[in-house]
């Protein structure tokens, strides 16, 4: 009885209803990610370009570019029509970006270098800015702010050697960063620029070809996508740069038209991303790569000067020089600057964030497996077994009940002592001593009753007429009269 009394609750735990992911069998679901294979617009005979394709591709630059540091540029969205898809890990050709500190660099000849297009490019900022301030009608306004913080980006001329080879040799665009930690004059004498030159530091912002291994997943409705991992790495023999700052035939073969007869289709192949379960080839075009070169050049080649608040008093550029000052010095309408480590890391967060948005312009795409929800009887077998040993042990307790009754020779007689009280006769309710007396005397008298069963010669509780057989009688007398009904 005990154990009966859990059997509902083991019973609940015994089987739960379960829905697992089942993989869809209908035709029209769809599992389907971009990625990028080749990064060519060569057809054969010329660069064909679609309408539009630079837009697209600056304007993919300046969303990485202005992604807040503390923010992640996301993956394309898979597309997955039931929700719930699966990828195999599988690789695409990617943009890498990444950041060198020059300044720690043992290279007295770059940094003479750096010096010196430095120095130019901020006194023609100064000199520019003087006089765009007095022809648009603010020059109040300038020349009230005597201190600032310079932000200068420009091209190198060459690899600096603060990146390993493989990386060299994949450099799509090569630029510094030249920035102050202290406010600077904004003279443009010769003196305040020595000084000015004496503050100036310089970071290295690199982007380059790579490719990526990529694991992708929809649950609910969400995408997430989770680089596994990034190589840099040609398999091919790569016998041109890829960056136009540093190939002298570039520009006289753009400016003639004649880049077909320079380049044509060559074209290289990048090693295969680890862990990918796929084999597809990762090529590239070297001309139209050396176009994409050309595109970044222009954004990324800037200049400005910020006040104390890190407002903007003048540029002279693309507009990227803003995206990265902000990193250096800090947000807009601060006055103190960010701990080092973090200013170098929140740079290369705008790097790798402007890389990831460049890379989002895929042009095939990835087949994955669609999942649909599928509902299950779950049994929890060891909840089972308790209500198998409940079972057992009831039914054994049944049985050894059954068979000590047997061999007891006890009937059993199922009856109601209400009901036999009042099948009883008048005679017989007359030697007891009446029943309607009220309930306190009728417990008086039960207690001076006495009641026997006797068998027959057969053993059956019954008289010599066959019928069922009562004794009753009081203490009093010495032998019980024999009642039947």
């Amino acid at each position: 009885m005990l154990s009966g009394l859990f059997t509902s609750t083991l019973t609940q735990q015994a089987i739960t209803y379960d829905v697992r992911k089942a993989l869809s069998l209908q035709a029209n679901d769809t599992a389907s990610v971009d990625r990028a294979t080749t990064f060519s617009t060569y057809d054969g005979n010329m660069l064909a370009l679609t309408p539009y394709d630079t837009l697209r591709e600056q304007r993919a630059i300046f969303e990485g570019f202005f992604t807040p540091s503390t923010e992640r540029v996301t993956e394309l969205r898979a597309n997955c029509s039931s929700g719930d898809c699966i990828w195999p890990a599988y690789g695409s050709l990617a943009v890498c970006g990444g950041v060198a500190n020059l300044s720690t660099v043992n290279n007295p000849a770059l940094h003479d270098r750096l010096r010196k297009t430095t120095e130019k490019r901020l006194q023609l900022l100064l000199q520019t800015s003087n006089i765009t301030a007095g022809s648009a009608g603010y020059g109040n306004f300038y020349t009230a702010i005597d201190k600032v913080f310079p932000v200068i980006i420009g091209l190198l001329d060459e690899p600096t050697g603060a990146f390993n080879q493989s990386v060299t040799d994949l450099i799509v665009s090569d630029s510094f960063i030249a920035y102050t930690e202290e406010m600077v004059s904004t003279s443009s004498d010769a003196d305040a620029l020595t000084e000015m030159m004496s503050k100036v530091k310089y970071l290295e912002l690199a982007f380059w070809w790579c490719t990526k291994t990529y694991e992708t997943e929809v649950t609910q409705g969400q995408s997430v996508t989770r680089e596994v991992s990034t190589l840099s790495q040609v398999t091919s023999e790569l016998n041109n740069t890829l960056n136009v700052a540093w190939d002298p035939k570039f520009y006289p073969c753009y400016s003639t038209g004649q880049c077909n007869d320079t380049y044509g289709g060559a074209e290289f192949t990048l090693e295969r991303p680890p862990n990918a379960e796929d084999s597809v080839d990762f090529t590239i075009n070297v001309w139209t790569s050396l176009t994409a070169s050309m595109l970044l050049a222009s954004t990324m080649l800037d200049s400005l000067l910020m006040d104390r608040t890190r407002g903007v008093v003048a540029s002279n550029g693309g507009g990227s020089a803003k995206a990265f000052a902000f990193s250096l010095l800090g947000d807009f309408l601060t006055t103190e600057l960010p701990p080092p480590e973090k200013r170098l890391a929140d740079i290369q967060t705008v790097m790798t964030n402007a890389a990831r948005s460049m890379t989002n312009l895929p042009e095939s795409v990835v087949q994955g497996s669609v999942y649909a929800p599928q509902a299950f009887v779950r049994i929890r077998w060891e909840w089972m077994g308790m209500l198998t040993t409940q079972l057992v042990l009831t039914t054994l307790f049944l049985v050894l009940t059954v068979a000590a009754t047997y061999m007891s020779r006890v009937q059993v007689i199922k009856s109601s002592s209400l009901a036999t009280l009042c099948a009883l006769d008048d005679e017989t309710r007359q030697d007891i001593g009446g029943i309607g007396d009220g309930v306190d005397k009728l417990e008086q008298k039960a207690k001076k009753v006495s009641v026997r069963l006797e068998r027959s010669k057969h053993g059956d509780i019954e008289d010599s007429a066959g019928r069922p057989a009562l004794w009753l009688g009081t203490p009093k007398q010495e032998r019980l009269e024999s009642r039947t009904w």
